[in-house]
């Protein structure tokens, strides 16, 4: 059977108790116009940063790291050889070898924390070992044959080193000589100008960058986070990675107003007479039954795990064999299991809405277009006075929708179909035969299809 050109969609509907998931930059729920009316909303970034951090913390799949400290991840690694920590045992040699590299193969530093990258690098494991191993191989000089002609010198990473320190402290002399001198014996005579010139060109030592360690780079594993989610490195284009899956931001399924809660605090040690709070202010708030979106792209998440991503006059340079997707569907696994458990975390010390979805679907396509079912909610959910559950309203408008869009357009390649839900059984309607029981059940339904 042809495997290929699968989408899995996962169709959440989620009702949080009173809480601040996702805050605006005033500190407040984020939310949006959608229908006509406000909406509580989720980021689809916080969704993102809370499945990585589920993952992180179960070890279901490898994660990588989205920092500034690349020096610090790829100095931990190489700290651990002990043949290169003996080599270089002086620290800041190895710090600023580091940096060396980082500067040439993946960003500038930060001018005024040059520790750091100067922006975020996402960043997996195994690249972080090939990163540490390069640099073990080009820290010294190497010669090379050029042509007939003779041999050409590579300049390794502690040659860099000692050229930029060199020329740190040359320009520092200068500059300091420079604001120590009089204004009338800072102007010489042409020649003097010229020279300065000249000098005031001089660019500061880098380290050149070598296709072999690049390509090398660009071959290395990436962690199922940046095959799904993706990375852009604006200095580095060629190491691009597409992200694979699509992720709606959360919106409610009915129109919300938001609220803020006055708090106060006392001090304890404040003596009987004196009354009043040490401190006082406010936080913003609302309760909202969500519908949740996302979908993965099985093809172009098996092409970023095993490294096929190559085009040739705009198609693929090699085919996907079926073993290819043996790891796509261990991670789309983990994925849909982080959409169902994986909780943002804002603010949950003051308000612990730890509410797992109340009904889920979950559909594998092939060929079809995705949909989303948000338009179920265009129209907000209100209560009636004879059906006044939030939740099982949203359920019902979902199934709804899905039974009326399956008449107009079609299966749309819906190879397989599952749901999930708690105490939702008369809201299922076209659905109602869909229903596997758990959540592993309608996961494994999906993942498992044939």
């Amino acid at each position: 059977m042809n495997d290929s050109r699968v989408k899995i969609e996962v169709h959440l509907i989620q009702n949080f108790a009173p809480s601040n998931l996702n805050r605006d930059d005033t500190g407040q729920p984020k939310n949006a116009y959608f229908g006509g009316f406000r909406r509580a909303r989720v980021s689809s970034q916080c969704g993102k940063r809370a499945a990585r951090a589920w993952w992180r913390e179960r070890g279901a799949v490898a994660v990588g790291d989205r920092t500034k400290k690349l020096q610090q991840l790829i100095g931990d690694k190489l700290v651990q050889d002990e043949e290169f920590a003996k080599k270089v045992a002086d620290e800041e040699d190895r710090k600023d070898g580091i940096r060396i590299f980082t500067d040439a193969y993946y960003a500038a530093a930060d001018k005024k924390k040059p520790d750091n990258t100067s922006v975020l690098i996402f960043i997996g494991p195994d690249e972080v070992d090939v990163s540490a191993q390069a640099i073990k191989e080009i820290w010294d000089d190497k010669t090379t044959k050029k042509g007939k002609q003779g041999t050409e010198t590579v300049k390794g990473i502690a040659t860099i080193v000692q050229e930029v320190r060199d020329f740190d402290a040359k320009n520092a002399s200068k500059k300091g000589t420079s604001e120590e001198q009089p204004q009338s014996e800072q102007t010489g005579d042409e020649e003097a100008a010229e020279e300065a010139s000249v000098e005031k060109k001089a660019k500061r030592p880098k380290l050149k960058p070598l296709k072999e360690i690049q390509d090398r780079l660009k071959a290395a594993r990436v962690s199922p986070d940046i095959a799904l989610f993706g990375r852009m490195l604006a200095e580095q284009p060629g190491r691009n990675t597409d992200g694979t899956c699509q992720v709606s931001h959360p919106i409610s399924t009915h129109k919300v107003d938001m609220e803020m809660d006055f708090y106060t605090a006392v001090d304890d040690l404040n003596p009987e007479e004196e009354t009043g709070a040490g401190m006082m202010g406010v936080v913003g708030f609302n309760s909202a039954c969500y519908y949740r979106y996302a979908l993965v792209d099985r093809d172009q998440l098996a092409r970023n795990l095993v490294r096929k991503t190559e085009r040739t006059n705009g198609k693929w340079a090699q085919e996907l064999e079926g073993k290819d997707y043996q790891e796509a569907d261990t991670v789309i696994k983990a994925f849909l299991e982080a959409m169902v458990y994986a909780i943002p975390t804002g603010k949950q010390n003051s308000f612990a809405a730890q509410n797992l979805p109340s009904f889920g679907l979950l559909v594998r396509r092939q060929d079809g277009v995705p949909i989303s079912l948000a338009n179920a909610f265009a129209k907000p959910v209100r209560p009636t006075k004879d059906d006044d559950d939030l939740v099982g309203l949203s359920v019902a408008a979902l199934t709804k929708h899905w039974d009326a869009l399956k008449k107009v357009y079609g299966d749309q390649g819906v190879q397989a179909t599952a749901c999930f839900h708690v105490e939702q059984e008369g809201r299922l309607k076209g659905l109602s035969g869909y229903d596997r029981g758990s959540v592993e059940n309608a996961i494994n339904a999906v993942i498992k299809s044939t």
